[in-house]
């Protein structure tokens, strides 16, 4: 999925905040977030279960009651999916709208090594200022190795945040590689070393 910022050009995040938002950035927005993982979404095992169950049932004349059980469970899915993707559009358009363009500083890099000590990716700390006194520390997962230590060693990035909620926030720097702002677990304490 490409970049929130690269919808708009340069001059849209130089407008004050609120910006204006047009129909066809928040369309893109809504297309790459919901096509971002078809598979996650659509090839889940409770709505392939879903489906096959009400098959069976509709093959097997079975009450109209009773098809009712698979159709809830395929729509609640759905409704789950659509939440999540909801959630980070309504993210991404709060970016355009109210969002910060600011330099964050990057405090810390906590390496993920792989068996040959060769760094796989590292989860950069960033602290974000976000007002005078008032400062987010957050972390971004980058999959590349070598472009996280790039990003440590200048010590600052490229971000865009909103100031009213600090978890939003998106870095906008030309990075080659994947990255990530939600982690699926949690992570293990990894010695310092750079």
């Amino acid at each position: 999925m490409q970049p929130v910022t690269e919808q708009v050009d340069a001059a849209y995040l130089e407008q004050p905040p609120p910006r204006p938002i047009p129909l066809p950035v928040a369309l893109n927005v809504l297309a790459d977030h919901t096509f971002e993982q078809p598979i996650r979404i659509f090839l889940n095992p409770w709505l392939i279960a879903g489906v096959l169950a009400l098959l069976l049932l509709f093959i097997l004349h079975a009450s109209p009651a009773l098809r009712l059980i698979p159709v809830i469970v395929v729509l609640g899915r759905l409704v789950i999916a659509a939440r999540q993707i909801w959630r980070r559009v309504r993210d991404d358009l709060a970016l355009l709208r109210s969002g910060l363009t600011i330099r964050a500083h990057v405090l810390r890099l906590r390496p993920h090594r792989t068996t040959t000590g060769e760094i796989n990716g590292a989860l950069l700390d960033c602290a974000i200022p976000v007002a005078p006194r008032r400062t987010y520390v957050g972390s971004v997962w980058v999959a590349d190795g070598a472009e996280a230590v790039r990003l440590a060693h200048q010590g600052r990035v490229q971000v865009i945040c909103l100031p009213r909620t600090p978890g939003t926030w998106r870095v906008i720097e030309q990075i080659q590689s994947e990255i990530r702002y939600d982690r699926m677990g949690p992570m293990q304490q990894i010695p310092p070393d750079l």
